[in-house]
């Protein structure tokens, strides 16, 4: 399952294990979990969340910067579709010889 952990600067981070997110760190596996989550942020933060990923490479081009969203349920899905991506950047689980 993968686990992602959002952190002050509004940077998500996919995760193969829960122990290797950083103390701290807000984190969730699903959809709805980030919903619970940001049901607690103010509005301006899911912006930020977006925005600080919208454009960048490997995300894909048709991302862009919003000034807003609709409703707070509409960016939750937008963010999780996006993040999702993250899946083939996960750092690799610690391994000894």
């Amino acid at each position: 399952m993968r686990l992602f952990a959002i952190d002050t600067d509004n940077n998500i981070t996919a995760f193969p294990a829960a122990e290797q997110i950083p103390e701290g760190q807000e984190h969730f596996a699903s959809e709805k979990e980030l919903g619970k989550l940001a049901a607690n942020w103010p509005g301006d933060r899911l912006v930020k969340v977006w925005n600080s990923f919208a454009g960048v490479a490997g995300f894909g081009s048709n991302l862009k910067p919003v000034k807003k969203f609709t409703n707070r349920r509409t960016a939750v899905a937008r963010i999780w579709k996006a993040i999702q991506k993250l899946d083939g950047a996960m750092p690799e689980p610690a391994t000894t010889a």
